[in-house]
């Protein structure tokens, strides 16, 4: 199992190719063995390649627009190819597909197509939660718990904090997703400051010591830390060493 970083954590320092270099240089001087492409402008597949092999972090799965799934799917399997990732990643459902059961049904029903093209081309999908996920459609049964039944050709990128926030347990999810589905997980914290704001791992509630354990039970091949509001700070990566430096004797 791999300490990783998602890089939508430190978005900010991702504008130009200079700064994706000295990124990615800065996340491998602090230890990462891993990376998750996310939030940046960029789709220029070499230049990510070069990266990832000039600093030796395999982007293991990425965030991508849902309109590129749709629309743009074999370039996503050729920009994929080229750096070498093997999942790629949905952020979230559209609002106008979240509005119950039907248009939840709607959103599967699309991704049909393009999903299976992915596969094909020997990639994975995977789809990363915030909470709405686990708002209930029908009684005893929330969004999450419908694509993991009706969609089970698709891995998932598990939240920690979004599960937590929803109010349930994110341990329990994780054995809910099961080993086979689970090969990327977010380890994000929560604090205990009335807000329940996002912070460094190891500075809130959770419980990463079971859940880096379980993680590896199921197979989790990649841990990577999210700090969604890390890249508003003076400095990121300040925020970024110290999840690792908390994580790294767990994981």
């Amino acid at each position: 199992m791999k300490l990783g970083a998602q890089l939508y954590s430190v978005r900010n320092c991702l504008q130009t190719p200079e700064e994706a270099r000295e990124t990615f240089r800065k996340i491998r001087d602090i230890g990462y063995e891993t990376v998750q492409f996310s939030g940046a402008p960029t789709n220029n597949a070499e230049l990510l390649k070069a990266l990832s092999e000039e600093f030796e972090l395999p982007i293991v799965c990425t965030h991508v627009p849902l309109n590129r799934i749709i629309e743009e799917t074999e370039s996503l399997i050729r920009e994929h190819r080229t750096f070498g990732c093997p999942v790629v990643g949905l952020g979230f459902i559209p609002k106008e597909y979240r509005n119950g059961l039907a248009s939840l049904r709607s959103f599967l029903k699309m991704m049909k197509k393009p999903v299976a093209k992915l596969r094909e081309a020997g990639l994975a999908f995977a789809y990363h939660n915030h909470a709405f996920e686990f708002e209930k459609v029908v009684p005893d049964t929330c969004l999450f718990d419908v694509m993991l039944e009706e969609c089970p050709d698709w891995q998932f990128i598990a939240d920690t904090y979004w599960i937590e926030y929803a109010g349930y347990s994110a341990l329990s999810y994780f054995e809910k997703i099961g080993a086979g589905r689970l090969m990327n997980v977010h380890f994000k914290d929560m604090a205990d400051d009335g807000k329940r704001s996002i912070c460094a791992c190891g500075e809130g509630t959770l419980d990463f010591k079971t859940l880096a354990a379980v993680s590896r039970k199921l197979g989790v091949e990649n841990v990577l830390v999210e700090q969604d509001n890390a890249a508003d700070l003076p400095d990121p990566f300040a925020a970024m060493k110290s999840s690792f430096a908390y994580l790294r004797p767990l994981v």
